[in-house]
């Protein structure tokens, strides 16, 4: 059984150290697995989005590894493919790579073995022993043979003309030459004694020659040594049957078993170093433009992080390279090396898109950074409602998403007859599958029980500021009276009260009981005149739960009549206290005659009414409205 293991939170996650400039609050907290651990959090000065990923190496439930797009070089696949493809938890985007050929820019190493050779850019790294290392690396490979030695130009990379070059089956079905290359002599090496390393010595046997040729099939577990130009001297090295020494040396000389090119160093030893390593630079359009970003780091007990800020919206603007390293900086890491970036910056978790891509969807990348679990499984013991905090506008809706965990990640089904809702200090409403409706602006909490255990999640409902007209708030003895149909006309009435208001003391109040029998409207009657500037309609009500639909009627200039709605025909009234309502007077309905016409304004809000169709639910009740309002 394959798990779906997000959300939270027992564990304790990496504590941000904040500043004035990166204020930040958390937004959600997620325990993944013993080891894999992910927060996201939020700045508002700049405006920022933050999606870190603890990684504890020594976890002997994780494995990080890397992984090619669709498993060979030169193709590209979205990181959700890969992500399920390899049946990963996590995954994130990796290197640079040519848009127009899908190669990767930098070094690369999977699972021990080497896919391609470091360039002057740092690279992320883990040693068979565990050890998260980023550094700038070098790699000669050199092919020794009875006859002398063969110094390799390039891996896996379109031949040049005066090159040798490695093809190995990473590459794909068959080797290539560049533009401009004139065709060579491959030699097909066999029975490579094991993948060709990032350092160390394999053997090979070499087999058939292939003279005049631009392209040859790679062998499965061998490779092409192909030879262009000046680099045809070394032919005579070369004797079918003959055993060669492949030999790898890696500089610095670590035992490396992942590896991942990436774009600048940032940190190291906890010090600024992005622009001062020497390495080989990026275009200011990358580095000094705020752009959404990937970025690794390594903290002081090498436990690596792994980091994508959104940005090119609103809500996150991105960030330069500079700014990362400080930020990078200031939370407490040692060593940092930025990814790719832009329309690649991704994160999966579970098959979930985790942040924003700033294409509007998810870019075909070329390679990625992988996390497989393999954890036990125990009792059910952390329930867990996401998101931890949430800042949500009046009249908004949110649908929270509860968690039951065992402490190894493993989720459970809920039956959510079981969970019991409740609200602490917000007014709004939270329905019993976890939909939460804002009302007036408060703080406090949302809370969900379920056998004995307890998860919360902290809420602010903040108020929209709006460029309006009051028209009516009910404060000045506003005359009002009702019509209709379908109720009970001696205990249906409508009232100034002060019971229930948003703003001074008073509301308009309307008590009704319809009954049966007949199809109940209770017109409220208005007339408020609705300036000719005015667009749209805002208004609160105190609702009942009663489901009745609140609709409007107006007049226009022309005097002909027009509806619209203040809520849904089908869900009506469906909270209980205030809600913020708002009506598009572009979406009113003509009420007889040519329906191809439009509102003239200035229009009027003659009446507001309850409509009930269904006999089950015509009942007695209370609702309230205040603050009518143009905008």
């Amino acid at each position: 059984m394959r798990f779906f293991r997000v959300i939270i939170i027992s564990v304790i996650l990496i504590l941000f150290l904040y500043t004035d400039l990166y204020a930040q609050s958390l937004v959600d907290q997620i325990f993944i697995a013993p080891g894999l651990n992910y927060t996201v959090s939020r700045t508002d000065n700049p405006p920022l989005i933050i999606h870190t990923v603890e990684v504890d190496l020594t976890s002997p439930f994780i494995k990080l590894e890397t992984s090619l797009a669709k498993d060979t070089l030169m193709q590209r696949e979205v990181l959700s493919s890969i992500a399920k493809r390899n049946r990963a938890t996590l995954a994130i985007n990796g290197d640079f790579f040519d848009p127009n050929t899908g190669m990767i820019i930098n070094f690369m190493v999977t699972n021990g073995e080497l896919i391609k050779l470091p360039i002057a850019r740092g690279a992320f790294a883990i040693t068979r022993d565990g050890r998260p290392i980023i550094s700038l690396f070098s790699l000669d490979i050199n092919i020794e043979t009875k006859y002398g030695v063969i110094p390799i130009t390039n891996l896996n990379t379109p031949r040049g003309g005066n090159e040798a070059v490695l093809f190995t089956d990473k590459f794909g079905k068959s080797t290539t030459i560049s533009n401009g290359a004139f065709a060579g002599i491959d030699i097909e090496l066999l029975n490579f004694s094991q993948p060709l390393p990032a350092s160390g010595v394999i053997t090979a046997r070499v087999r058939n020659i292939f003279y005049g040729t631009s392209s040859s099939i790679i062998p499965a577990k061998g490779g092409i040594l192909s030879l262009g130009g000046r680099a045809l001297t070394y032919l005579p090295y070369l004797k079918p049957d003959d055993e060669v020494r492949i030999v790898t040396r890696l500089n610095p000389p670590v035992d490396i078993l992942q590896a991942i090119g990436g774009g600048a160093i940032l940190l190291k030893d906890g010090n600024i170093v992005f622009g001062s390593t020497g390495e080989q630079p990026l275009s200011q359009e990358i580095t000094e433009r705020k752009n959404p970003i990937t970025a690794v780091a390594i903290d002081s007990n090498d436990k690596a992080y792994f980091l994508v800020i959104d940005g090119r919206n609103p809500r996150s603007a991105g960030m330069t390279y500079l700014e990362l390293a400080n930020y990078l900086k200031t939370i407490g890491m040692r060593d940092a090396l930025t990814l790719d970036g832009g329309g690649s910056s991704q994160i999966v978790i579970n098959d979930n898109i985790m942040n924003t891509p700033s294409d509007g969807r998810e870019r075909a990348i070329a390679n990625a950074i992988i996390v497989r679990t393999s954890v036990l499984s125990g009792e059910a013991r952390l329930l867990s409602l996401h998101p931890k905090r949430l800042t949500i506008k009046e009249g908004d809706t949110y649908s929270f998403r509860l968690l039951l965990q065992d402490i190894y990640g493993n989720t459970f089904p809920i039956d959510q007859k079981k969970v019991i809702w409740k609200l602490e200090g917000l007014n709004g409403k939270i329905t019993d599958d976890g939909t939460f409706y804002a009302n007036i602006s408060s703080s406090g909490k949302v809370i969900a029980e379920l056998n004995g255990l307890r998860a919360e999640s902290e809420v602010t409902i903040v108020s929209v500021q709006r460029s309006s007209k009051i028209l009516e708030d009910f404060e000045n003895n506003f005359l009002v009276s009702i019509s209709g149909s379908g109720f009970d006309f001696n205990q249906t009435k409508v009232s100034i009260s002060d019971s229930q208001y948003i703003s001074g003391r008073r509301s308009l109040r309307l008590d009704y009981s319809l009954t049966k029998g007949a199809t109940s409207f209770v017109y409220i009657n208005l007339n408020i005149p609705i300036p000719k500037e005015g667009r749209k309609i805002g208004l609160y009500v105190y609702g009942d739960n009663s489901g009745h639909w609140l609709r409007g009627l107006f007049r226009d200039s022309y005097g002909r009549l027009w509806v619209g709605n203040f809520t849904s025909a089908t869900k009506g009234i469906d909270w209980e206290g205030w809600r913020y309502l708002e009506l598009d007077l572009s979406s009113l309905e003509v009420f007889s005659g040519d329906k191809s016409v439009t509102p003239e304004p200035p229009l009027e809000l003659i009446q507001m009414y309850l409509v009930e169709l269904k006999e089950e639910r015509k009942n007695q009740g209370t609702i309230y409205i205040d603050l009518i309002q143009s905008l």
